[in-house]
């Protein structure tokens, strides 16, 4: 069987979709090295990574060019018994496929927003005709059904998973010369949010953390928020405008974008990891989170739920109430895990988000809709 994956980006950034699609790009060649042949053809990508596909001979990368994209696509079709699309910005490709093909295999992923409204002609169309959707999380899928006419049957959960290449420490002593980077003394509890600070996601609820510092000084002093990740100077000016309209200058610090290898040892910096989003397709961050023994809160409106298995692994609250975020931060800081805790914490992640799990739910989907 010939099996063809084709997505937007995985190796060019760091967000959530290039993260679930190195994982795929790894699991499949893993499924497929002794079995099947697998080509894998991305629209933006320039290179590949051999720690996620060891085979360069099947990656093609178009950096944009969507003409040779196109037209590299429509040579592999008739070659490809399964195609995979990574991304419903890519329609087209499915739509031609099933035209050409009627009785080939197409499965579809499904993130998040980019599904959470009614979908365009060609995307509806090649929708009704995929064998098989798989969505990140339940409310995906939920919000999927909610605004466009599809057979629930043929829609499958798959969520996102801890990279295999993402180490869970066993020490979680806080690095020193971080704190002193961010002149934070090492007495001090740190609530902590990982994102991307963006005019253009006003919906992670860093801001409602913010919001809500004011309230937790009523039960607690000695506290910093860490907001850490790269942010744009509008989203920055409007944050800035809320900490000193609260006069919370000292409570609040930026990180600025932090480096890959730097992401654990920031997130061995929190006490907690707050980030009560509205719109999260699932939400990696949490599970690498907890994948390091911080314990999480989150919103309960979201694809969040679901990296929190309903409240089971970390709290949910209400995004936009700030008693329920302010009680759940203040819970936390008072009762900071132990080690034991921390590591009892990693396996239950590990339990359920970890990359052979993620491989175990693929081999079951070829087992079930493919082969």
């Amino acid at each position: 069987m010939n099996i063809l994956f084709t997505y937007l980006t995985a190796f060019k950034g760091h967000g959530g979709i290039e993260k679930f699609n190195k994982a795929l790009i790894l699991a499949l060649e893993n499924l497929t090295i002794d079995k099947h042949k697998l080509s894998i053809i991305s629209s933006h990508d320039t290179r590949s990574d051999k720690n996620y596909l060891k085979n360069n001979n099947i990656f093609y990368s178009f950096n944009g060019n969507k003409i040779n994209y196109f037209f590299s696509i429509l040579k592999h079709l008739k070659h490809n018994d399964v195609l995979i699309l990574g991304h419903i910005n890519l329609a087209i490709i499915g739509y031609i496929f099933k035209l050409i093909y009627p009785k080939k295999c197409l499965l579809i992923i499904v993130h998040g927003i980019e599904v959470w409204l009614p979908l365009n002609y060609i995307q509806s169309r090649v929708i009704s005709k995929a064998t098989k959707i798989l969505a990140v999380s339940n409310y995906t899928k939920s919000q999927l059904l909610k605004y466009n006419h599809i057979d629930e049957n043929k829609i499958s959960v798959f969520p996102n998973t801890i990279d295999p290449y993402f180490y869970s420490p066993t020490d979680f002593t806080k690095n020193s010369s971080l704190l002193k980077r961010y002149n934070i003394d090492s007495k001090q509890k740190i609530i902590i949010t990982v994102c991307r600070i963006s005019s253009d996601e006003g919906y992670k609820g860093y801001d409602k953390v913010i919001e809500s510092i004011p309230l937790i000084e009523n039960a607690l002093e000695n506290f910093c928020y860490l907001i850490i990740g790269k942010y744009d100077k509008n989203e920055k000016k409007r944050l800035d405008s809320l900490i000193t309209s609260l006069n919370i200058k000292n409570k609040v610090i930026f990180t600025g974008y932090v480096a890959e290898k730097e992401l654990i040892d920031h997130f061995l910096l929190g006490d907690v990891f707050v980030m009560p989003s509205k719109n999260e397709g699932f939400g990696i961050v949490y599970i690498e989170a907890m994948a390091c023994g911080i314990p999480v809160i989150s919103g309960n409106i979201d694809g969040s739920v679901d990296a929190l298995k309903n409240g089971t692994l970390g709290s949910l609250v209400a995004p936009e109430n700030l008693t329920d975020i302010t009680n759940a931060i203040v819970k936390a800081l008072k009762n900071t895990l132990s080690n034991d805790e921390k590591l009892d914490l990693i396996k239950n992640v590990r339990a359920s988000f970890d990359f052979n799990e993620y491989q175990k739910r693929l081999k079951y989907i070829f087992e079930t809709c493919v082969e």
